[in-house]
């Protein structure tokens, strides 16, 4: 019986195939595993500064500031007595120019003199910060097209949260010609410009324009009551404060008293016009009547 021999003879070619294409296959691996970790992290990381973009958006949303500008015509005595009135502890600063506070300090002045004034409250429940407060005012005379104008810039560290500024529309020079011109009946036209530059706790600096037009004192056009310019600002400008009054300092009576008297003469002027307006004279002369017995008593 023949023996028969076999030879096995390794195939290299085969074996260095079945490796190389177990190390391609495990690098092919390696790279798509590396690339999808990179996409996730790249994802990951535009979720992550979106987030944040959402955030700082909301932030600013919830710390946005716009201040609320009102035309009032009155005495600085009836501003006194309108904080008093509506129970006001807030500040309420008056401020103005060169020419300082003489229409203020001056007791007949306050008293007497029924001024334009802008009121600029802080309604919102944030606090603004270094507030610019630039104005322009512009008197013209139709007749002899003559000018008299008037500006001032006023810088105030900080008004919280239901704060208010009060600034007059003209100043004394203005207010006796637009007196004497309305009494001669010579035609006007009053301009006031005001910008009010102020800093949010969003880190915002906003610009904020109102300009008024008054012909003959009496028909008045607001031009201009908007935002005007908003920027992203990173650290503000030191500014330094210039002189205000605050008018909470000037309230020398008993509130509480002084608001009973106001709601008791209120009331007396309600139950008289319902009676009609003849006990409105007859109590007028009662009145005179009484106020003539006590004089010639003394």
């Amino acid at each position: 019986m023949e023996q028969i021999k076999v030879f096995l003879d390794t195939d290299w070619w085969m074996f260095f195939a079945s490796i190389s294409s177990g190390i391609f296959a495990a690098i092919a691996t390696l790279i798509a595993v590396w690339l999808t970790n990179r996409e996730t992290r790249k994802q990951l990381k535009q979720q992550k500064e979106q987030h944040e973009r959402e955030i700082d958006l909301q932030n600013k949303a919830n710390k946005l500031v716009i201040i609320k500008p009102t035309i009032l015509l009155s005495s600085f005595v009836g501003l006194l007595d309108r904080i008093i009135v509506q129970n006001n502890y807030n500040r309420e600063l008056l401020i103005s120019g060169e020419d300082g506070f003489e229409f203020f300090d001056n007791p007949e002045k306050r008293q007497k003199q029924m001024c334009r004034i802008l009121h600029i409250e802080n309604t919102s429940d944030c606090n603004i910060m270094d507030i610019i407060i630039s104005t322009m005012s512009c008197l013209e005379d139709r007749n002899t097209n003559e000018l008299k104008k008037y500006e001032t810039k006023n810088v105030i560290k900080l008004l919280r949260s239901k704060e208010s500024i009060d600034i007059r529309l003209a100043n004394q020079e203005q207010y006796e010609s637009i007196i004497r011109m309305n009494q001669e009946r010579i035609p006007n036209e009053f301009k006031f410009e005001c910008r009010v530059d102020y800093s949010t706790q969003a880190d915002q600096r906003i610009t904020y324009c109102y300009i008024v037009k008054i012909s003959n004192d009496r028909c008045i056009e607001i031009e201009k009551d908007e935002i005007e310019k908003v920027e992203n600002v990173g650290k503000t400008e030191l500014y330094n404060s210039t002189v205000f009054r605050n008018l909470q300092d000037y309230i020398t009576i008993d509130r509480a008293s002084y608001i009973w008297e106001k709601m008791g003469q209120s009331q007396a002027r309600g139950l008289i016009s319902l009676v009609g307006p003849g006990a409105v004279q007859q109590g007028n002369n009662i009145i005179e009547a009484e106020e003539k017995e006590g004089e010639k008593t003394e």
